[in-house]
Order: C-alpha cells, then sequence, then structure tokens
C-alpha cells in the first residue's frame, strides 16, 4: 500500500468528511429545528480563526509598514536639519 504524497491530502480529506456530516446532520434536521440557530460547526469556526488570522496579520503588517514610514521620515528630516529650530 502506498503512502499519500499530497501534503495536503489529509487536510482535504477532513473537510470534506466534516461537510458531508454536515449535509447529513441538515437533511436529518426537521423544520422546526432548522430555524433555531444551531451551534456552529468545526468547518464554520475554522473559517472565523482563518478569517481572524488574516485580519491579524494585515493589521501588524501595516502597523509595521507605518512605525518604518515614521522612522524614515524622523530619519530623513533630521539629516535635513528640519527639526532643529531657527537661531536668532
Amino acid at each position: 500500500m502506498a503512502l499519500v504524497r499530497d501534503p495536503y491530502f489529509w487536510k482535504r480529506f477532513s473537510t470534506a468528511v466534516h461537510q458531508d456530516d454536515e449535509a447529513k446532520t441538515a437533511s436529518q434536521l426537521n423544520l422546526e429545528q432548522a430555524t433555531e440557530k444551531q451551534p456552529d460547526s468545526w468547518l464554520e469556526r475554522e473559517r472565523q480563526k482563518r478569517r481572524r488570522s488574516l485580519i491579524c496579520g494585515f493589521i501588524i503588517f501595516f502597523c509595521i509598514v507605518l512605525l518604518v514610514t515614521g522612522g524614515v521620515i524622523v530619519w530623513w528630516l533630521s539629516k535635513h536639519n528640519w527639526l532643529q529650530s531657527p537661531e536668532p
């Protein structure tokens, strides 16, 4: 028996199994239960985690860019003596 060489195989397999489980449970719910809000499934929680990590990553990236840009501006102003008060 050959081993699976695709590194993402098990992630896709797990996602497919969870999607199949969701489809089965959704088909078994009656109309009354379908109108009530169901707790988040594993797949939905994983999507929320991914979305949250992407947003946090972009926020951190833009903060670093702002800090570097501010540092470059301060460095440039100090190099050209713009930060010193004019002498009388």
